[in-house]
């Protein structure tokens, strides 16, 4: 395997302080805005109307929002797919989401009469929907994340699976709150990226937790933090190309996907960024400090 590092030997054990320190700071931060801000939620969530329309000009989103304003809809978000400013997405929260669609198609003709106008996608959800779906979205991160301390719990030791429960915890939390900062749309899109990072920060932590029982077979011997230390470095190596390769990938959507992957992409690059993190100071330091607590029995 290429190693990024030559025989690291750093002790992450012995920084777990600053570690704990700095993640009791990102998961404050984050709960608090998203109990004073809130999740920007989409239309899933909300319920409303959607609107996907290809002019055959081009025509401005500041023109584009004087015509919605004629109809007193002129804070919908209004997104331009591609520089030819051609294709636009228009959503709105709505009680009435077929009145506002019909609205708008009837104002935009009247607005642009010789300018061909197409309906690529129109999508209407209502409010019960969407928060039907909010509840099922929720209880499938928690049925996830119970799954998961079951399955390392059993594969591993008890340890590990609650340590890498709350490591994923911690990574779901603090991309929320960079989703709420930034105020991006939480959409179910993005729902779907953040189970990405849930699975892909669990297999990032079943690598460390395999190579650190490795460790124990072969260094009985050794104090307990000695050993976790040394499987930390054995796969820092791998830890690095694993989150480079991916990261390479999700630039590249995030860069060239267009609009319509922009939030996906953004909540996998912090996800992925987060869960390395989590995976190699979290995990492990959780660990070592219960064996200090409560260490096991000889």
């Amino acid at each position: 395997m290429i190693e990024i590092i030559k025989n690291p030997n750093i002790d992450f054990i012995s920084k777990r302080k600053f570690g704990f320190a700095l993640s009791a700071i990102l998961m404050i931060t984050s709960c608090l805005l998203i109990i004073i801000i809130g999740p920007n939620f989409g239309i899933d969530f909300t319920g409303g109307a959607l609107l996907q329309i290809r002019f055959s000009e081009p025509v401005a989103t500041g023109e584009l929002r004087n015509s919605l304003a004629k109809i007193g809809k002129e804070h919908s978000q209004i997104q331009s797919l591609g520089a030819e400013q051609k294709e636009y997405i228009i959503r709105a929260a709505e009680k009435n989401p077929v009145e506002f669609s019909r609205n708008v198609k009837e104002v935009l003709q009247q607005d642009y009469p010789d300018n061909a106008q197409q309906v690529l996608r129109e999508e209407t959800v209502e409010p019960k929907i969407g928060k039907e779906l909010l509840t099922k979205t929720l209880w499938a991160i928690i049925i996830a994340l119970v799954l998961i301390l079951v399955y390392v719990s059993f594969r591993f030791d008890y340890r590990f699976g609650v340590a890498a429960v709350i490591a994923l915890f911690h990574d779901a939390l603090f991309t929320i709150g960079v989703l709420v900062i930034t105020q991006r749309e939480f959409s179910i899109i993005v729902v779907g990226a953040l189970l990405t990072i849930i699975g892909y920060s669990i297999n990032d932590s079943i690598v460390i937790s395999d190579r650190i029982r490795e460790k124990f077979k072969k260094m009985r011997k050794e104090p307990y933090n000695v050993i976790l230390n040394t499987g930390l470095n054995e796969v820092l190596s791998r830890t690095i190309l694993t989150v480079g390769t991916t990261l390479l990938a999700v630039i590249a959507l995030l860069i060239f996907g267009g609009s319509v992957l922009a939030d996906f992409a953004f909540t996998l690059f912090v996800g992925f960024v987060i869960g390395t993190y989590s995976s190699i100071f979290i995990v492990a330091n959780i660990v070592s400090v219960w064996e200090e607590r409560f260490p096991k029995k000889k």
